[in-house]
């Protein structure tokens, strides 16, 4: 926990009437630096003769400490509403206002504003507001109170916690649980938030790791977990020890991915990487063969984590319908340097062999080979997206048409529909211009443009069996007026947007795989808006802008892309 709800310096005017406010004004619960000891602080426990609207805001202000139960807020309820509140969910709104009281009898009633930006469920999955610019409209959350000897207690209120959105922010981090793709060959991390450490947070990660991945990946990734016949527990140490029944009788290919999991999702509890971590069975150590023994780190299976690059990863980008090296700002060589060549977009890698393959559009028209041979792939008739490589895998992606549909294509050139599931029903309900995959190839992201002309981003998961591809879960990711270009990963869990909100400049945005943390980045630096982009884990975001290429540097400032002065381009990709 790293920041605490602080008391706002106002006086309060009290009056004495009953059936009437009893204070002249709402009051907004803001945030404070607990570093700093001559800001306000809060108060966390109820003090005497307090009055109802200050019992709610303290009760607001203590909800952010995620100790045991959340005991600091339950001395603001009564006994009876201790009992029967239930502290496991998070709503979080833009700010809370709370309001002046009414005082009926014995009772009073504190009414508490906010717009929701999201909520946070049992174990950690947050789901963001959609609407507008990722706040919904006005609620209202009613607080009751009654006096108990002679004090103001809160006696029915909401289930969860209230908290306003920078106190979210402050609070909880984002944690990621790790399971493994459907091929059992990369980590695939599982974003969720909480606000414990130390020993509460290794409890609580082990026990979201058991429980298994959130509903839009359930098909899609594997939980190396065996079925329990005992309670697993763990211990934060050194090393941490985790004691799981049953898994000394598994081969050692699932005790390598077993402890994979462990490794990358309990190494959080540490502020350094590389943690160590001992797996043992009724006491007795469980030997992890690429470990040669019982302790093993996340370094141990670096291998197979969801942010493993290849060396070699290597920016390109299109000057004159020709593809451009990054590095030497020179054509490739064969006809993808030539210029005139009418490339629109190009998506690249490198086979083991180390050649560069490709899949490209000019037009309407998608092509697929080498450098120094393509073939045109026929598709239905209507307009492209940009293509995209499927990691680990032998096809490339691209959305046709104006209906949301998506082909794949394998190396033979032969295309096939993908089929997708999405909670609104149908295909997406527009043209897709981008697709762009996470580097563990398991979910995928894309830009839809609907019918209206609004442009918003999407995730799905991808699910792949032996006979089947398909997208689950393909669902909005990004609010309904953020205006969306185009798309980009920065690593495994954290996107990048080429976006704009109503009466501000189109700019970066970055946001969590799972639609949390949405903000934007500064466009100081650029010559104009940006228009595209390219990200790769462990590379700094490429954007073009103006017609020519920008890199987002350590300062956070865009500088001249590759040199030190502008050079024409657009359309940036990675190639790993």
């Amino acid at each position: 926990m790293r920041g605490l709800i602080g008391l706002l310096t106002a006086a309060l005017l009290l009056v004495g009437c009953t059936g009437v406010p009893t204070d002249s004004a709402p009051l907004v619960v803001r945030t404070v630096d607990r570093t700093d000891p001559g800001g306000p602080q809060p108060n966390t426990t109820p003090r005497a003769g307090a009055a109802p609207r200050d019992i709610v805001y303290d009760f607001l202000t203590a909800g952010v400490a995620a100790n045991a139960g959340h005991s600091q807020s339950r001395q603001f309820l009564t006994t009876r509403a201790s009992r029967k509140w239930q502290d496991s969910t998070v709503t979080v709104v833009d700010e809370t206002t709370v309001g002046v009281p009414t005082i009926t009898g014995r009772g009073a009633t504190v009414e508490v504003k906010g717009r929701r930006a999201g909520q946070l469920d049992a174990t950690g999955v947050f789901s963001p507001s959609l609407k507008g610019t990722g706040v919904g409209d006005l609620e209202t959350f009613t607080f009751e109170l009654v006096q108990v000897d002679g004090q103001w207690r809160i006696d029915q209120l909401q289930t969860g916690v209230l908290l306003s959105q920078s106190a979210f922010q402050r609070s909880y981090q984002a944690r990621r649980l790790y399971f493994f793709d459907a091929a059992e060959a990369t980590l695939v991390p599982d974003v969720r938030y909480s606000a414990l450490s130390g020993q509460a947070l290794a409890t609580w990660l082990l026990a979201a790791l058991l429980a298994g991945p959130r509903p839009e990946l359930t098909q899609a990734v594997t939980n190396e977990v065996p079925d329990q016949v005992g309670r697993p527990t763990v211990v934060d140490s050194d090393p941490i020890v985790v004691e799981m029944p049953g898994t000394g009788q598994l081969d050692g290919n699932a005790r390598n991915r077993l402890a994979a999991q462990l490794a990358y999702t309990l190494a959080q509890i540490r502020f350094v990487p590389g943690a160590q971590v001992k797996l043992t069975d009724s006491g007795r150590a469980v030997v992890i063969p690429l470990a040669r023994g019982s302790v093993f780190t996340s370094v141990t299976f670096s291998s197979v984590g969801p942010d493993s690059v290849a060396p070699g990863v290597q920016p390109y980008f299109l000057r004159d319908g020709a593809v451009i090296d990054g590095i030497d700002n020179k054509p490739v060589g064969g006809p993808l340097g030539q210029p005139g060549s009418g490339l629109t977009s190009v998506a690249l890698r490198r086979n083991a062999a180390g050649d560069l393959q490709v899949a490209a559009v000019a037009g309407n028209v998608l092509q697929m080979g080498s450098t120094t041979k393509l073939s045109r792939v026929t598709l239905p008739a209507g307009a492209l997206s940009r293509p995209e490589w499927r990691p680990h895998a032998n096809d490339a992606w691209i959305g046709v048409g104006t209906k949301g549909a998506i082909f794949r294509i394998n190396l033979d050139g032969v295309p096939e529909q993908v089929s997708i599931t999405s909670p609104v029903g149908g295909l997406p309900p527009g043209q897709v211009l981008a697709l762009r995959f996470s580097s563990d190839g398991v979910r995928l992201a894309a830009v839809l443009r609907a019918a209206d002309g609004t442009t918003t981003a999407w995730m799905g998961s991808v699910v792949t069996s032996a006979s089947d591809v398909r997208i689950d879960s393909f669902e909005p990711l990004t609010p309904a007026r953020l205006v969306v270009n185009d798309v980009a990963w920065a690593d495994a869990t954290k996107l990048l947007l080429v976006a704009r909100v109503p009466n501000d400049e189109t700019r970066v945005w970055q946001v969590m795989s799972d639609g949390s943390a949405l903000s934007g980045l500064t466009n100081i630096g650029l010559p104009g808006a940006p228009t595209s982009i390219a990200a790769a884990s462990q590379q700094w975001p490429l954007v073009s802008a103006s017609n020519s290429m920008w890199i987002l540097g350590p300062r956070s400032t865009w500088t001249t892309f590759p040199g030190n002065t502008p050079t024409q381009g657009t359309n940036p990709v990675y190639a790993p």
